[in-house]
């Protein structure tokens, strides 16, 4: 009998379809213009108590509860990342392209036949509004032109579902770029881009890279402090999901904290990271790495 009753409090503690959407409301105001997820599905799936057919469903289903919840007159954006792929073929297959951790909520929106962007390796997928986002001529991967950029004119809210801040928020890059740290160079990226299997095109993003040789190993404590004490910061009261979100306009206040001080702060391999830029980076720089 003591066994059955904890199987029923564990049961009852579940999230479903209900709880998530009031999970949803918790963390997105009905003001919020433009929403940016990023997602880790695998960190939650077993708090969940969805009445499907079959676990296969439970993606379709949050996807569902999200689209519902930002509407027509919103818009959207799910990371839909291409790093590891597209280093491999050195092209872009726009409607079949995405590297798996990007997580199970960008890989069923793919099939869904969502607006992507055109980006080789930083594409995102959009949904609900899209008049903006196809006029945009998207250059670069952080910097002036690119998404990111948008999100910040916009003040868009990110959202991070089941992700901790430095697996869960690209945002944080812009400022690398923003604020020219010297781990980091501009490195253009050109693609043959792929539809239906069809050549239909090129395209092209500038990323500002680091050193493949060196890999930097960050220290995100002090953004995610910083994160937690802001006005827009919120997160859901439900336990058994990590669900949090900010605004903008207060990363933006945060990176100029940290990088116009001292933004060596966020780096834990120093001593390394200036070793590579005083002996290897020009010449790392100087290698014809246009694909």
């Amino acid at each position: 009998m003591v066994h059955q009753s904890k199987l029923m409090v564990d049961y009852n503690l579940m999230i479903n379809e209900k709880n998530f959407q009031t999970i949803l409301d918790e963390v997105i105001n009905s003001d919020d213009k433009v929403i940016v997820l990023y997602s880790g599905l695998w960190s939650f799936i077993n708090k969940l108590n969805f009445k499907l057919k079959s676990p296969n469903q439970i993606p379709k289903t949050i996807l569902n509860i999200i689209e519902d919840k930002i509407g027509r007159n919103r818009t959207l954006f799910l990371p839909a990342f291409t790093g590891k792929v597209f280093s491999k073929k050195k092209t872009f297959e726009i409607d079949k392209d995405i590297d798996k951790s990007n997580g199970y909520i960008p890989l069923t929106a793919l099939k869904r036949k969502y607006y992507r962007t055109k980006q080789p390796i930083h594409s995102y997928l959009v949904y609900g509004d899209l008049k903006e986002i196809k006029k945009l001529k998207l250059k670069s991967s952080w910097g002036k032109k690119s998404l990111l950029e948008y999100f910040s004119k916009k003040n868009a809210r990110i959202c991070n579902m089941g992700l901790p801040w430095n697996k869960g928020c690209a945002y944080l890059h812009r400022f690398e770029e923003m604020y020219k740290v010297p781990w980091r160079y501009n490195k253009k990226f050109s693609s043959t881009l792929i539809k239906n299997n069809k050549p239909i095109g090129k395209c092209h993003e500038i990323k500002y890279c680091s050193s493949a040789s060196e890999p930097l190993n960050y220290d995100y404590k002090p953004f995610v402090n910083f994160i937690r004490e802001s006005k827009s910061f919120k997160k859901s009261k439900n336990k058994n999901i990590s669900f949090e979100s900010i605004k903008v306009s207060c990363l933006n206040k945060i990176g100029h904290k940290i990088f116009s001080k001292n933004p060596w702060l966020i780096i834990k391999n120093k001593k390394n990271t200036l070793n590579w830029i005083k002996t290897s980076k020009k010449k790392e720089i100087n290698v014809n790495n246009i694909f």
